[in-house]
């Protein structure tokens, strides 16, 4: 019930965004400008925002407006919000022009072998980003969001893909006493 409430109070987006540009340039013809639309749209847009929340955002001089005390208050928030909407959406874009390489290792392989030679993959493949999925257990393919893995042994699925990379020698160590 309290989202629908608050779903219900959400002003125009619009409205908030031709406030967020005003606040933030001091000008209504700056935010025009910057939203390619005219300044009487801006204010009309401001002023419906006014309107709707019952309160003056602008103190409107003859030589431009100030932000009210509730204007100061509200500017900050919303121009948060806007970076944060702005941020999801290069995030989200990022992801779709990079591809993502999970991988399943071992941590002990991963920090004596990989992690050494990762950072000159990525320099010459900027465009796969790597994400380690390190365990000391066998992946599951079926359970975990894997695109693939470097495990010990032999291979032991049919249906999977197998390269032999190398092998290792194992030697006990132990103090002399």
């Amino acid at each position: 019930m309290s989202n629908y409430k608050r779903k219900k109070r959400l002003p125009s987006l619009n409205a908030l965004r031709a406030f967020e540009a005003a606040a933030r340039h001091m000008s209504f013809k700056q935010a025009a400008e910057e939203l390619n639309v005219s300044q009487s749209a801006v204010s009309h847009q401001v002023k419906g925002l006014e309107d709707s929340l019952g309160i003056a955002l602008f103190a409107r001089r003859t030589r431009g407006v100030e932000l009210t005390r509730k204007g100061t208050m509200y500017y900050p928030v919303l121009r948060s919000a806007f970076e944060s909407i702005a941020e999801a959406t290069d995030m989200i874009l990022e992801e779709h022009s990079v591809s993502v390489l999970t991988l399943h290792v071992y941590s002990t392989f991963t920090i004596r072998w990989l992690l050494p030679r990762l950072a000159r993959f990525q320099e010459s493949r900027q465009d796969i980003q790597v994400r380690l999925h390190t365990a000391q257990s066998d992946v599951n393919f079926g359970q975990n969001d894997v695109d693939a893995a470097i495990v010990i042994g032999q291979p032991r699925e049919k249906a999977l893909q197998y390269d032999y990379l190398f092998s290792c020698e194992l030697s006990p160590v132990c103090s002399p006493t």
